[in-house]
């Protein structure tokens, strides 16, 4: 059942195998915070720089919906944008909130909490993630091995868990593994899409990710019909985002339209993705920040760098993280520990769930 628990550590590359993506959901925190690390704890500063929630924690999440889940003393729990502890921590592992829930660890069984930390459903499932369009993809024990169906927000299968794995619903469907192969299946259950995919990711921007021939096979994109409409001929590719995603072919990395177009001529060595308008390329080892008609904006100078959220994009100078606008200038000094762990999730937040945020 690791597909649906996946974008925990996911990156938006489609390698060995599809990644799945969320459904967006509503951004709705005022004043956004930032999740930062300093020798080896965590906090949150604001979008000055300034620290607002005391770098504490042994591990964090972003914000989502008003709370992050954190840890203290091996145990998680959720706080609010005051940093107050409104959740105790009490669960073995904690996800972010998303429509109201948020998948908790007890032991080795996940169930859902509300915003109030009442315990929704069951304890009971091997894997979950997040509801998005009021279903949730869940495994339990069924007949001695894992099966995968989807629940609704109180924890009845509204789909049977009669999958081999399940992903979570976009565009009104979700993608299934029976044997070998994926489909897609609609809130009914019906298989409207037929099994016949060795990978199969969400749909975004209209668009879904599928492989074909085998596991080291090619990708190509799936429209919400089933219809190949970008033909599969790729080694690997990346999700849609913003109407761009980024394929390899012949050892190089291209840019493409939601038709299957390349956005400019220009190739990569390695993927990328766009967010606000600009997206991070590797020049000569350096980063800097390319618009969509390929121009180079913001020169190449970082050793590491992120996308665009609010504004703002993490780059790391030396072994710091500093946070630039979108003219290049550093608005945040570089005085935070460059943290792996935290520019992964920022990215998949961001590009899985969380809607462009209005200007502030």
């Amino acid at each position: 059942m690791k597909s649906v628990l996946i974008l925990l550590l996911a990156l938006l590359v489609l390698c060995s195998g599809c990644k799945k993506e969320e459904k967006q959901v509503v951004f709705d925190d005022k004043l956004p915070l930032l999740l930062v690390k300093i020798d080896k704890h965590y906090g949150y500063c604001d979008l000055n720089g300034k620290i607002v929630i005391p770098v504490q924690y042994e591990m964090a999440s972003l914000f989502s919906e008003g709370m992050a889940a954190v840890s203290q003393f091996g145990k998680y729990g959720y706080i609010d944008t005051k940093g107050k502890m409104v959740i105790p921590p009490a669960y073995d592992g904690a996800l972010f909130f998303l429509n109201g829930r948020a998948a908790v660890l007890k032991g080795e069984r996940w169930g859902y909490i509300d915003q109030s930390g009442k315990m929704i459903t069951d304890v009971e499932y091997l894997s979950t993630f997040a509801f998005t369009e009021g279903l949730a993809p869940a495994a339990i024990v069924k007949n001695n091995s894992g099966k995968a169906g989807f629940i609704n927000n109180m924890g009845k299968f509204i789909i049977k868990p009669e999958f081999d794995d399940a992903n979570n619903f976009s565009n009104g469907l979700a993608a299934v593994k029976i044997g070998k192969k994926f489909g897609y299946v609609d809130k009914t259950g019906k298989m409207v899409i037929p099994v016949q995919f060795d990978e199969a990711a969400m749909f975004f921007d209209g668009r879904a990710m599928v492989k074909i021939n085998g596991k080291h096979g090619l990708i190509g994109y799936i429209d919400t019909t089933g219809k190949m409409v970008i033909t599969a001929v790729f080694d690997q590719g990346t999700n849609f985002h913003e109407g761009v995603a980024a394929v390899l072919e012949n050892s190089k990395w291209r840019l493409i339209d939601i038709n299957g177009k390349p956005i400019f001529s220009q190739d990569f060595d390695v993927p990328t993705i766009f967010t606000e308008g600009l997206a991070p390329v590797v020049v000569n080892k350096k980063i800097g920040y390319i618009n969509k008609q390929g121009k180079m904006v913001i020169n190449p100078q970082f050793q590491s760098g992120s996308i665009f959220v609010h504004g703002l994009a993490p780059v790391q100078v030396g072994d710091k993280c500093g946070y630039i606008d979108k003219t290049g200038k550093m608005v945040i000094e570089p005085k935070f520990d460059w943290d792996q762990r935290t520019i992964d999730q920022y990215i998949n937040f961001y590009t899985h769930f969380a809607q462009a945020p209005p200007k502030l």
